[in-house]
């Protein structure tokens, strides 16, 4: 009203008098809307910090303004390029022919063979990569030579069937990290290649590694280890098969480990080997990050001497598939309750929510943001509900299959408490029904009370129905999204939640037996931002929803469609080869 008012006098008669210059101006200073243009760049990149890489590539079709910035350094460097034998040809044309805009430090090879196309590629990139990784690409001898810079060697899921010298990691002098994770990878290539990091052949200083053990590789690996334990920072070992019991070359490789942070180590590993390990890391270790998924060995007393020996600097703790653990870990819980920002205990069978409560939870927690409990069958729900109101930062929780805990009322209270959500997992939680996500007069808070939930898995959760799609999931930020096995969803459903959750990337709605093909239509025409869709036991589908992919889906990356009897497979996967061979995976 105001504003209206002094325009309103300004047009009046002269019997008011004139403002003073200094009123007028201050007038005017007060009118003037700054365009978002021209916000200084410190202020645009401080809020583009917070974006992910994908939301990067969509604010870089903006503006010429928002590409400039997008394209600098900080933020290409979070992506990478994928060469593939359908887009070789044209990024090597790109690169030949104009400046390139691209970022090459970090790329990945998949699907491809040796070729001189390649090879004169990497001579022209080569020196700009510091981050390779090799999939399914046996091409080491076209890589050999090129990379005089590289930092960061990746290999995964490769064989040598057409490149029998394999790689020459020497040439890699300014190699910090490297990571072979291919199990279909020949075992003497990878003998071979730890044997090229042994010292003093080697001159480089590893700071990460990770490795499949082997009967036939151990004593090479621990010595690896012990001669880069002064450097080592990052380490994942896969214990494939049980090592022997001899454990003194381990202790004497892990004791030197002063600026160790991470420590992954997973697999079939007994607990002879896993004491000595964790005994032998020196208690001044940084140790931030500790994984033991697949642990079957790991006790409760040493959990509890873990906790005592990185009570002050533990933040990430997987105990997954760790059987042993019961009610006894409550101790060790309490312990690291004070620093502890992530905790995973799925499938730890024997744990009940009283020991968890009583563990991480006997104060009220502000810490935690990370809370992954998939399959703890013994979690009640009173538990649940008393854990939900004491933890007050959670970003992240899982509870797939927590079949007696999460009902309507620990749904109502996640949508009361745990406002700050961004991921949340409750598939086959078959209690919940849509009351738990609309709100009810007794616990009035649905979910559209967490606004920036980013990820939200519904697979399973039978009795949920239309309603939930049209008028509780109205989730802006909303990015990936499974509604898998969920029977009671109809088409009218599906085309309010395109409506009520537009940023919506990833999606899953197989064996939701009411989709049809007009529903896949609606998905990629009001989905923009669409990237990956499966669709897969949809009985009513038929080729015709391949169409709709090819002309609405100009963002898909990924399809999953298996299992549709009314679809030809085969004429499906011509289609999608001829019209979209950039797709990274297709399964039909």
């Amino acid at each position: 009203m105001l504003p209206l008012l002094g325009l309103s006098r300004n047009k009046g008669s002269s019997g008011s008098p004139p403002r003073s210059p200094e009123k007028k101006d201050r007038r005017t200073v007060r009118k003037i809307q700054v365009p978002i243009d021209m916000l200084p760049n410190e202020m645009w990149l401080e809020v583009m910090s917070y974006l992910s890489y994908n939301d990067l590539k969509q604010l870089r079709m903006v503006s010429w303004h928002c590409r400039e910035l997008v394209n600098r350094r900080k933020f290409m460097s979070q992506g990478k390029v994928i060469i593939t034998r359908h887009n070789l040809a044209a990024i090597k044309d790109h690169v030949e022919n104009a400046p390139s805009k691209l970022s090459f430090e970090r790329i990945e090879l998949r699907n491809l063979k040796q070729s001189p196309k390649l090879d004169s590629f990497l001579k022209l990139v080569g020196p700009d990569v510091r981050h390779l990784q090799v999939s399914h690409a046996p091409v080491f001898r076209n890589i050999n030579g090129k990379m005089p810079n590289l930092k960061v060697l990746t290999i995964a899921a490769t064989t040598v069937l057409d490149d029998n010298i394999g790689i020459n990691l020497k040439q890699f002098i300014n190699l910090e990290a490297f990571e072979c994770d291919g199990v279909s990878l020949d075992s003497a290539l990878k003998l071979s290649m730890l044997l090229q990091l042994r010292k003093p052949a080697n001159r480089v200083q590893l700071r990460h590694l990770q490795f499949e053990f082997t009967h036939d590789n151990e004593e090479v690996l621990v010595a690896v280890l012990r001669d880069h334990a002064k450097t080592l920072e990052y380490i994942d070992i896969f214990f494939s098969c049980s090592p022997s019991v001899e454990t003194l070359p381990w202790s004497l490789a892990f004791g030197s480990m002063r600026n160790l942070s991470v420590l992954k180590l997973s697999g079939n590993c007994h607990l002879l080997l896993l004491e000595a390990i964790l005994m032998s890391v020196p208690a001044v270790a940084p140790l931030r990050q500790l994984d033991l998924t697949g642990m079957l060995s790991l006790t409760n007393e040493l959990l509890l001497y873990v906790a005592s020996k990185w009570e002050f600097s533990l933040k990430s703790l997987d105990l997954m598939f760790c059987v042993q653990l019961n009610c006894a870990c409550i101790d060790a819980l309490r312990q690291l309750s004070g620093q502890l920002k992530c905790l995973t205990m799925a499938y730890c069978r024997e744990l009940t929510g009283v020991a968890l409560l009583k563990g991480i939870a006997h104060t009220p927690n502000y810490i935690i943001q990370e809370l992954h409990l998939e399959e703890v069958c013994f979690i009640d729900e009173e538990s649940l509900c008393e854990l939900l109101v004491r933890l007050y930062n959670l970003r992240r929780l899982s509870l797939d299959n927590c079949r007696q805990a999460v009902t309507d009322r620990a749904m109502s209270l996640i949508c009361k408490y745990q406002t700050g959500l961004r991921q949340l997992n409750i598939e086959y939680c078959i209690k919940i029904t849509d009351k738990g996500f609309l709100g009810t007069p007794d616990f009035p808070y649905a979910i559209t009370r967490l606004r920036g939930l980013r990820e939200l898995n519904l697979r399973g959760c039978k009795n949920l129905t239309d309603r939930v799609l049209k008028e509780a999931l109205i989730l802006p930020e909303l990015r990936i999204l499974s509604l898998g096995y969920c029977s009671f969803f109809y088409p009218e459903g599906f085309e309010a939640l395109t409506h009520n959750a537009p940023a919506i990337e990833t999606l899953c709605v197989s064996s939701c037996m009411k989709v049809d093909d007009d529903t896949v239509r609606n998905f990629l025409r009001n989905f923009k931002r669409l990237r990956s869709i499966n669709i897969s036991n949809c009985m009513r589908l038929t080729l015709q929803s391949i169409h709709h992919i090819l002309r609405h889906g100009h963002n898909m990356v990924e399809l999953i469609a298996c299992s549709i009897d009314g679809m030809d497979q085969e004429q499906a996967m011509r289609l999608l080869e001829k019209h979209r061979p950039q797709m990274k995976q297709v399964l039909l």
